[in-house]
């Protein structure tokens, strides 16, 4: 019993119960208001620094920790519905209509959402806790404030793999979506791999203009998903015209000497075609682009804006969601012609509680997607390592240590080990979030108990079906504006790795552009290569099917064949003589040390000592002076 009494010490360090409650932090600081356009309000100054290990409170830690789960939420959800939404819809030129999928999609919707917050919260828990691995010097875990998240990168590819195997091949979704689970189950091993190799190794491999550029293609592609989601939806989006009818139009035509005139023809495609809205979850169904749903997501849009100017740093925070919950609020209040823009069926029918598994999919493998997939599970893992030096460095630790190695590779382990396990519970493949370092910033926070208070946010919000049930009743258009944004996230961070990484020498620029020169090509024009590049013939073999749609699937996705071009490129082409510039002349070594001490912050001693060694120096500037 003392034994008990004296850990219990330990941990409280025979604090009072109100700081072991509330705890130290000024939380007047975390929730005032900013206004930066009166110069005379300076704001309330940032509270002091709590470490990885630093007490919070209870009330404090469960604060920071909803700041956390608030600030990746709207990205969590993003993939399990833009996946799911594959489900939905008929297959054409059946009668009577067929769908894609064999069950309820709503209700698939829903279960996925909730198993990827789950899945969530549960790798953050390890994550944050970070074990060491008996008699070895490595940890399951980076054991620091890091989250969690579902990767974006996975989604252009599992689009496209389930829209393949579901239009080309007869699968129901439930059947393309077991396919892709049990091949993201295998090629999660890749960053298990990674972890135990040098972190120099890696790092040369795939330097940061191969990284970038695959991030910023992926953010490119996923730009599109936010905007037909912003119009109205997708399947709408893709179906906005109507098939040939009888309605009179005009098209382009020449007479016989090149004269260019409009013929009149009954071969129009013309608008609008299939209307947008889902009728388990609104009344009101409108063409795509309409001005009632453009309206909606540019309210999300400008309320971020807005949230960022202003807001306090918890609002800040939590500015994606709660411009979120805003754009619903305001679809849930209005109406369009007495009809709803949001109904609350779906909440009403769904389970109190959940929890995975609860809806399985069959596990299957589908082979062409394994190199794409080696390359996402490579780019993540790559990702990681910035990431988690990054959170350590906003942590103020040190990274370039054999602790702070011992940690990023805990996390490259924890990235590859929750790819397998999110896959056998049904779930996209998760890697470590970026969004939680801007937080730690932000509320001078890196203490681990908010992790471990947002690991417990995500899995309640997961295990309360009726939360599942009410963001898969969010308006798309709604959800398109706080994805767009997302998405140019994603594009910003690119583009921040390459500017970074190496400088922009001759050498990288001809690598950048050539890889861009591929990759936005077949993003604008995917049919480029997968029309007549390698046509399925009657006589190929399921072996040499195999190959070729591997080899279709990397050179028509966007930002697979601009990782393999720079990578490629950047193996074989050598690297740039350093020229003679003002940075690298070698210079005096007196007046190098000039230099060095009148560049640097030093002490009052240390500034006596710079006083002695500047003249030397300035008698070598001068003497270049004088030659000039």
């Amino acid at each position: 019993m003392d034994d008990f009494r004296g850990k219990v010490d330990e941990v409280t360090g025979k604090r009072s119960m109100k700081e072991l409650l509330i705890g130290t932090y000024d939380m007047k600081y975390l929730c005032k208001p900013v206004f930066p356009y009166f110069r005379k309000s300076k704001g309330v100054p940032p509270p002091m620094f709590f470490g990885k290990d630093d007490f919070l409170g209870l009330f404090v830690a469960l604060v920071m920790g909803l700041q956390h789960a608030l600030a990746m939420v709207g990205g969590l959800i993003t993939p399990p519905l833009l996946i799911s939404n594959l489900g939905f819809g008929m297959r054409p030129g059946t009668s009577p209509p067929v769908p894609y999928s064999s069950g309820n999609p709503a209700e698939t919707q829903r279960y996925l959402v909730q198993a990827a917050l789950i899945v969530c919260g549960i790798m953050t828990f390890f994550q944050v806790l970070g074990v060491r691995i008996w008699k070895t010097n490595f940890q399951f875990g980076a054991g620091i404030l890091s989250c969690m998240g579902v990767s974006f990168t996975t989604v252009p590819i599992a689009t496209s793999v389930i829209g393949q195997l579901m239009k080309e091949q007869g699968h129901t979704f439930e059947e393309a979506y077991g396919m892709f689970l049990g091949t993201i189950a295998v090629c999660g091993i890749i960053p298990v791999i990674l972890s135990f190799f040098p972190i120099r190794v890696i790092k040369k491999i795939f330097p940061p203009i191969v990284c970038g550029i695959t991030i910023m293609m992926i953010g490119v592609h996923l730009i599109g998903a936010g905007f037909k989601n912003w119009g109205g939806g997708a399947f709408c989006a893709d179906n906005w015209q109507h098939p040939p009818a009888p309605k009179t139009c005009y098209l382009p035509a020449k007479y016989p000497n090149g004269t260019s005139y409009m013929q009149q023809s009954t071969q129009c495609w013309v608008g609008p075609g299939i209307k947008c809205g889902d009728p388990t979850k609104t009344e009101v169904f409108l063409p795509f682009g309409s001005q009632e749903y453009l309206g909606l997501g540019f309210l999300v849009f400008v309320t971020i804006i807005f949230l960022e100017i202003f807001g306090s740093p918890f609002m800040r925070n939590a500015s994606v969601i709660l411009a979120l919950l805003f754009g619903y609020l305001i679809a849930a209040v209005t109406n369009y012609q007495g009809k709803k823009y949001v109904i609350t069926t779906k909440i009403e029918q769904a389970p109190g509680i959940t929890f995975l598994w609860t809806t399985t999919f069959p596990l299957g493998f589908y082979g062409p997607a394994v190199i794409p997939l080696m390359i996402v599970f490579i780019i993540t893992s790559i990702e990681t390592v910035g990431d988690t030096a990054a959170t350590m460095e906003a942590s103020r630790m040190a990274v370039d240590t054999e602790d702070g190695t011992r940690r990023i590779k805990g996390a490259l382990l924890n990235d590859g080990i929750s790819g397998i396990f999110s896959a056998l519970a049904t779930s996209l493949p998760l890697t470590t979030f970026a969004q939680n370092n801007g937080v730690i910033s932000l509320t001078n926070v890196a203490a681990r108990q908010a992790g471990f208070a947002a690991a417990f946010w995500l899995f309640l919000l997961g295990i309360v079906g009726k939360i599942g049930a009410w963001i898969t009743t969010i308006p798309e258009c709604v959800l398109g504006g706080m994805t767009t944004f997302l998405f140019a996230n994603v594009i910003a961070s690119g583009i921040k790795i390459i500017i970074n990484g190496d400088p922009l020498t001759r050498r990288s620029r001809f690598i950048l552009a050539c890889s861009l020169a591929l990759a936005f090509g077949v993003e604008l024009v995917p049919q480029w290569a997968t029309l007549n590049l390698w046509p399925v013939t009657p006589g190929m073999s399921p072996g040499l099917r195999g190959l070729r749609d591997a080899i279709i699937l990397v050179i028509s996705t966007s930002f697979t064949l601009g990782a393999v071009v720079a990578l490629i490129l950047n193996l074989i082409i050598p690297k740039d003589a350093s020229a003679p510039t003002a940075d690298n002349l070698e210079l005096p070594e007196l007046e190098a040390k000039d230099i060095a001490v009148t560049d640097s912050n030093h002490s009052s001693s240390e500034s006596e000592d710079a006083s002695t060694k500047k003249a030397p120096g300035a008698v070598v500037a001068s003497r270049q002076d004088e030659h000039v």
